[in-house]
């Protein structure tokens, strides 16, 4: 080539060399392109992926990880239960292959999964299911502790081992929801037999631990200085019966706040955090990938009409839910991290009925109601009506920044209407021992926790009214209480849909609360990690449904 174009002109050389690259870069772009048209991307094995936790782990044990979401995480990650929740926060079989329910609604027989194997390669068996909730239900493993709460579900549960892959459970009463329970991660009655109560807290296995998940334990790390837990190293589990987890190293990084955990982001040391606060996404939002995830937990005014004349009024709190403008609440303080709530239902929870829901923001009608029904305005803009004055207390959480806000607010848009709230702020411990346990309040500014599938019975039945009950409205209706008992006894899906619709109509019509939004959980994550596919989550450790799905490897394969 040297030889053939030494007598040419610069120019025409410069020609020859850029037709030669143009010839050359078309042959590779040809090449590229049928290469990507007869091959396909697709996930492999590989990567490692850091997440900031805040807290310390200290019992990832199913049955003792209540307390802490860091143990929560982590027991999502290495155990499994019979049954678990789907991207969209509804229940599905996990190690339970299939079940079958007698036609009183009392027996739930649950047929297992044969390929689930241990940590440690010892099978998953009946044996596993009912040493676990004998556990459970042992008043002795209280001290030890398992919850009173998790004690009581199991209480009056029988079990029986069909076979060895066969569990039947028996209940006294009819209960639709039961399958739920079976969420409780299973232990290994191999490792677990042995260890009593009075040390059952004190086992190495709650540190190191041996479960059936998509992760299994390898190592922890401990700070010398501070002699804390500073992170868990996790590995895929080459057995796991879903499948591998295309992520072969999960390593979980503890930090004391919040803000460290997201500083942590910031810094590269991990590749995801959960954030709670609106200016921490919005920063983490130029760098991050964001999964908002739904969560099916409401905040919400709670009236005590018990304790307050002025709003033992139907039209007060009729009216009191017209002049909310939940909408200007979410946008202010949350942004798209929470939406806006007129009902413990919402689009995605199970039963869901739109002409249900309380209304929306009109403050004309709201004093027009006033108005009608006798209502006046003092000199100073507050209504009356003989001797009760619209003035009234909300009482919250001091610790939690945004609900005071939120009071704030609704103090504001309450008093266009000629309403006066007075707002008691308290410390967390103060609020529940000294307010909220014996129903010392007007109103309170507090949280119910739900699932995708409801089961209101225990926020709304009023047998629920006193503590440790949480029908924090005192509610107390008969046509209520009969919808929320008798669902219970029906499994057919229509049939429970005419009961959840009879109770919304009842909250919409009694207006026992006001109903104002539902947080969402902020998952920030690297871009570098694909297919993370939950939408809906009834707790945060939900946000890993499907981790075994999740990559950051890929390669191309024929078609």
């Amino acid at each position: 080539m040297f030889h053939a174009t030494k007598d040419l002109p610069l120019r025409h050389k410069a020609i020859i060399i850029f037709l030669i690259v143009v010839i050359i870069g078309g042959f590779l772009w040809w090449f590229v392109s049928i290469y990507h048209f007869v091959t396909v991307s697709q996930p492999t094995y590989g990567g490692q992926y850091t997440e900031a936790f805040v807290g310390q782990p200290r019992y990832i044990n199913p049955l003792l990880s209540h307390s802490s979401s860091a143990d929560r995480g982590l027991t999502n990650l290495i155990f499994s239960g019979l049954f678990d929740y789907d991207e969209n926060g509804l229940l599905r079989a996990d190690i339970a292959e299939r079940f079958e329910v007698s036609e009183d609604g009392k027996e739930y027989t649950v047929y297992l999964r044969q390929d689930v194997m241990w940590h440690d390669d010892e099978a998953t068996t009946a044996e596993d299911v009912i040493f676990t909730i004998n556990i459970a239900k042992d008043i002795a493993y209280g001290a030890a502790g398992v919850s009173n709460e998790m004690r009581l579900i199991w209480n009056d549960v029988r079990t029986e081992k069909v076979d060895d892959y066969t569990v039947k459970f028996i209940l006294n009463e009819a209960n639709s929801t039961f399958l739920h329970n079976l969420t409780l991660g299973l232990i290994p009655k191999h490792i677990w037999e042995n260890i009593g109560p009075e040390q059952f807290q004190l086992a190495e296995y709650n540190q190191k631990p041996i479960g059936t998940g998509a992760y299994e334990f390898v190592d922890l790390d401990i700070d010398e200085v501070d002699d804390l837990i500073s992170s868990y190293v996790l590995r895929s589990n080459e057995n796991y019966y879903k499948g591998k987890a295309f992520i072969t190293k999960f390593v979980i990084n503890f930090y004391p706040t919040r803000a460290e955990a997201v500083g942590a982001y910031n810094n590269g040391e991990v590749s995801a955090v959960i954030v709670d606060k609106k200016e921490h996404i919005d920063a983490l939002s130029e760098i991050a990938q964001k999964k908002s995830i739904e969560l099916p937990h409401y905040f919400a005014i709670f009236f005590n009409q018990t304790k307050s004349v002025p709003l033992a009024f139907d039209e007060v709190r009729e009216a009191l839910s017209r002049a909310t403008d939940r909408d200007a609440i979410v946008q202010e303080i949350f942004s798209d991290n929470a939406q806006s709530r007129y009902s413990p239902f919402a689009d995605g929870i199970v039963g869901f009925n739109a002409d249900e829901q309380q209304p929306g923001f009109d403050r004309d009608s709201a004093n027009a109601l006033l108005d009608e029904k006798g209502w006046e305005k003092g000199d100073d803009g507050i209504r009356s009506k003989g001797d009760a004055r619209l003035s009234f207390t909300l009482h919250i959480n001091a610790s939690q920044d945004a609900l005071v806000r939120v009071a704030e607010i609704l103090q504001n848009q309450w008093k266009e209407i000629g309403a006066e709230l007075h707002i008691q702020e308290h410390d967390k411990g103060n609020l529940e021992t000294n307010i909220i346990k014996p129903r010392d309040y007007d109103a309170l500014l507090y949280a119910h926790q739900m699932r995708f599938e409801p089961n209101l019975l225990s926020l709304w039945h009023s047998k629920e009214k006193d503590d440790p009950g949480v029908n924090y409205a005192l509610f107390d209706d008969k046509e209520m209480d009969e919808s929320l008992t008798n669902l219970l006894a029906i499994q057919n899906n229509d049939d429970k849909n005419e009961l959840y619709k009879k109770q919304q109509q009842r909250l919409k019509g009694e207006i026992p609360a006001i109903f104002l939004f539902a947080p969402k959980l902020s998952f920030m994550y690297s871009d570098s990690i694909k297919d993370v596919q939950v939408n809906r989550a009834n707790l945060s450790c939900d946000r890993y449904t499907n981790v075994q799905s999740w990559y950051i490897k890929e390669k191309r394969v024929k078609k």
